[in-house]
């Protein structure tokens, strides 16, 4: 089993607090990432609209 990584521990009393983050993504996957974002919530606009809801 391979050993489990953490960004950071800390250590409170008796209580032992693992961070976990995730892997570093380069710009070009972040861009995509929040194009894929606002595509999806222009799509839900659009159809509270069709709808005839408030935005």
């Amino acid at each position: 089993m391979e050993e489990e990584k953490y960004a950071a521990t800390y250590k409170f009393g008796n209580t032992t607090v693992h961070v976990v983050a995730p892997k570093p993504k380069s710009k070009e996957e972040i861009d995509r990432i929040l194009e894929e974002y606002h595509k999806a919530g222009w799509a839900i606009i659009h159809e509270l609209i069709e709808k005839g809801e408030d935005v």
